[in-house]
């Protein structure tokens, strides 16, 4: 009797084992599947109203679609796992990182062969802004040269590139840190205008202080849209991924291209 409560107790061991070898080699539901998507980085800079900082915290528009496609593919990212670096150290880390996302990019046709695109986000519209009671009057970007009017830009943005694609003078375009450094330079007169977002440029002024009117539009270098901008070096899978995530919590649609740079 002793003997077969052993060979019992071996059975109901040797059973257990296998049961729990069989449970971990069955492959996971898509349920309990960790979204791939936890493999991209996520990163952003001050622009306002898609993204920026707000008490420590990543906000704007672009972050709360970003947090929803998230959610919906069933990550566990949020905000607080978004990176927040200067535009031009962005901007290089995702074109030289694979699986790395900067966002809000606007998609231009220069850009075009550089990135994957997920998106639209919104469309943006890029402009001379000149100072408050400016005296000046543009008409076209050849105006502006012929009046010998310099231009606050950051490297790598929209505006910057826009103006150097259409031929602007190398010694007219003044580079600054970053958006706040450009508005004081257009603010204390160390250039003739700015080439920046109309909409972002009149929320930095009035964060620095300003009536959000103390810079006016004169010209308007480029209207588009806004993506998500990824690595071309990223799983072509992850990039569907992150687009079907876009798709499925919002209505803008996903048929606009690259076709309107303005």
């Amino acid at each position: 009797m002793v003997y077969g409560n052993v060979i019992k107790k071996r059975l109901l061991a040797t059973l257990s084992l296998l049961l729990g070898c069989a449970f971990a080699i069955l492959p996971l539901s898509a349920d309990t599947l960790p979204s791939s998507l936890a493999s991209l980085t996520f990163i952003t800079e001050e622009y306002p109203p898609y993204n920026y900082r707000d008490g420590g915290q990543m906000v704007g528009t672009s972050v709360n679609l970003l947090e929803d496609m998230l959610a919906h593919a069933e990550t566990q990212l949020d905000r607080s796992n978004i990176r927040y670096y200067p535009w031009v150290r962005g901007y290089e880390l995702a074109l030289s990182q694979p699986n790395t996302v900067l966002f809000s990019t606007t998609r231009t046709p220069a850009r075009e062969a550089q990135f994957h695109w997920v998106g639209p986000i919104a469309q943006d519209q890029v402009v001379l802004l000149a100072r408050r009671n400016t005296p000046l009057r543009i008409r076209s970007l050849d105006a502006a040269i012929e009046q010998g009017l310099s231009v606050a830009v950051i490297r790598e943005d929209i505006g910057a590139q826009a103006l150097v694609e259409a031929g602007y003078p190398e010694a007219l375009i003044r580079p600054a840190m970053d958006n706040r450094s450009a508005l004081h330079m257009l603010l204390h007169e160390r250039v003739d205008l700015w080439a920046y977002s109309a909409d972002v440029a009149k929320w930095i002024a009035e964060q620095e202080g300003y009536s959000k009117d103390i810079v006016t539009p004169l010209y308007t270098l480029s209207e588009s849209y806004l993506y998500f901008a990824i690595n071309l070096d990223t799983d072509p899978q992850l990039v569907a991924e992150l687009q079907h995530a876009f798709d499925s919590v919002t209505s803008f649609s996903a048929a606009t291209q690259v076709g309107s740079d303005g």
